[in-house]
Parts: C-alpha cells; sequence; structure tokens
C-alpha cells in the first residue's frame, strides 16, 4: 500500500496487459513475456482483484481489454515509458567508471530515445559507463564545445557552425489543447497567421522545440507560460492555460485518454534530431558507437 492508502503499481503485470493488447491473446502475451499462461492469468486476475476493475475479455476466440482495460493500458505505457527512462538513466549513473562516455542531450532525445540507445551501447559494450546530462538543446552544444561532453544529440533547426554534427532523425512538433479549449472542436487546420494570434505554454528561449516553433511561426510567438520541461508544458495544457507545442512523441498517451487533443495546422513543424561533437577531435569508439546506434536506430521512424 502506498502513502495514500491505495494499492501500489504492478508494472510487471501492465507490462502484460500492454502485451495482451498486441497479442489479442493471454497466451501469445504470456510467451511474450516468458511466463506461464497460468502464472499470466493468475498475474491478471490479481490485479483486477485489487483495483476492482475487468480489464480482460476472455473468450474463445481469444482475449480483448474491456473500455476500462483500455484506458489503463494507455496510462500504463506512459508509466512502462518512466521507469525505463529511470532504469537507464540510474544504471547510466551508478556503475563505477570503467571506459566512459559523456553524453550531453535536449529533453525530447533523453526522454524517449536516448534509454533505448543506451541499452543498446550497453549490450555491444557491457564495461562502457555513460555519464548523462540533460540540458536544452542550446546548452547541449555548450558542454560539447567546453569538453564536458564527448558527444551532443540535440533537436533544434539551429545548427551550431563550430561543431561537427550528423543528422540522426527527425521529430514532429504537435499542438495540443485541453478538451474545452475553443481549437479542440475545429474541423479545418489552424493557419499561420490565427496561431500569431493566440497566446502559447511554451520551452524557454534555447530549447529545440522554442526555436522550431519560433521558426515555423515566422515571428517572436505570444507567450502565456514558459516552462522548462515536457511534463510541465503537458500539465499547463490540459489545465487550460494555453496551447503547448511539443514533441508529438511525448503526449500519445494523453491524446489516447483524450486528456489533451492534437490540433491540425497548416505549418510544418519538423525538427531535425542532430548529433554534434568536436570538429577538430575525432569520436571515440563509446561515442562513435553511440552515434551509429542512434542512426540504425532511427532510420525506420
Amino acid at each position: 500500500m502506498t502513502d495514500l492508502g491505495v494499492p501500489d503499481l504492478d508494472i510487471e503485470t501492465l507490462r502484460l496487459l500492454v502485451a495482451i493488447e498486441s497479442a489479442r491473446s493471454l497466451s501469445g502475451a504470456a510467451r511474450a513475456r516468458g511466463l506461464s499462461q497460468p502464472s499470466a492469468s493468475a498475474r491478471v486476475k490479481e490485479f483486477e482483484a485489487r483495483w476492482g476493475l475487468s480489464l480482460v475479455r476472455r473468450s474463445a476466440r481469444g482475449s480483448t481489454l474491456t473500455e476500462d482495460g483500455e484506458a489503463v493500458v494507455a496510462w500504463g505505457r506512459a508509466v512502462m515509458h518512466a521507469a525505463d527512462t529511470m532504469r537507464a538513466s540510474l544504471a547510466a549513473m551508478s556503475a563505477e567508471k570503467v571506459e566512459g562516455v559523456a553524453v550531453a542531450a535536449s529533453l525530447t532525445v533523453a526522454e524517449y530515445l536516448l534509454p533505448r540507445w543506451l541499452g543498446e551501447l550497453h549490450h555491444r559494450q557491457p564495461d562502457v559507463r555513460p555519464r548523462l546530462h540533460v540540458v536544452n538543446s542550446e546548452l547541449a552544444a555548450e558542454e560539447v564545445r567546453s569538453g564536458v561532453a564527448d558527444i551532443g544529440f540535440i533537436e533544434t533547426a539551429v545548427m551550431p557552425r563550430d561543431l561537427a554534427r550528423r543528422q540522426v532523425g527527425r521529430d514532429r512538433m504537435a499542438v495540443v489543447v485541453a478538451p474545452a479549449h475553443r481549437w479542440a472542436r475545429r474541423r479545418t487546420p489552424l493557419t499561420r497567421a490565427e496561431m500569431g494570434d493566440e497566446s502559447w505554454v511554451l520551452r524557454e528561449r534555447g530549447s529545440g522545440s522554442r526555436s522550431t516553433f519560433e521558426s515555423a511561426l515566422r515571428r517572436v510567438p505570444n507567450v502565456a507560460m514558459e516552462g522548462t520541461s515536457t511534463a510541465t508544458l503537458i500539465g499547463a495544457a490540459m489545465a487550460g492555460v494555453g496551447p503547448a507545442v511539443v514533441s508529438a512523441r511525448s503526449v500519445v498517451a494523453e491524446i489516447e485518454t483524450g486528456r489533451l487533443v492534437e490540433v491540425p495546422t497548416t505549418v510544418e513543424m519538423l525538427r531535425p534530431l542532430t548529433a554534434v561533437w568536436r570538429a577538430e577531435e575525432r569520436l571515440r569508439r563509446p561515442a562513435e558507437d553511440l552515434l551509429l546506434i542512434a542512426m540504425e536506430s532511427m532510420r525506420w521512424v
């Protein structure tokens, strides 16, 4: 039980429920999670009993999620993402450095992409101990420039000309609003002029999100609130402070559950995800391998 007097979350069962949604079968989900079918079934029943919910509809044709089950899975994806991010970050921080690589990364890359990249780096080079600094794009470039970081990953269209660089992928920015916002019921895309008249919830200056939006808007936006994290922007948008511009990767769960609505626009907001390093130095092997992993990972995205 938690301090609030309610049961704690069982992340492994959340992973099993996600697998049931994908496999549409309890036995298939059990195999995917390395469980026996009786063990998987017992896990689901215990979870349902603990929370007083019916999550899985069982039939001769397979297992599907109930409406409550679909909501739990949508929330669970966000919980699992946060847990995976924390696990990768703790692993990078806690182990004694044998051969290190210092990585500076902007927020979206650090939250949604780097955990997978660092996991693959560990698989290939288990003795390498990364050190991760999560900063905005401008500061990530500065840490590389000053030698604090061996390699940086930034998400801005404004490239530092004094650093070597290679684009590893792209990220789409989305306009999101609370369901009660007048834009949530629009049938036509927002124009650049309409966007220019609105007051926005945005990241701070120096962030890739902010520079991408300003470049797309072609003017300095009106700001209702600034935040230094994506979570702050998402929370402010849900609270009705104003429309927010965030990475589409970061609001999948909120859009699936109806807590936010993505508003289409006539303005394309794609930003490059770019690796940067000091031009006068060759990347050491751990940093070079991380760059290759990033490029391989983003090839099909």
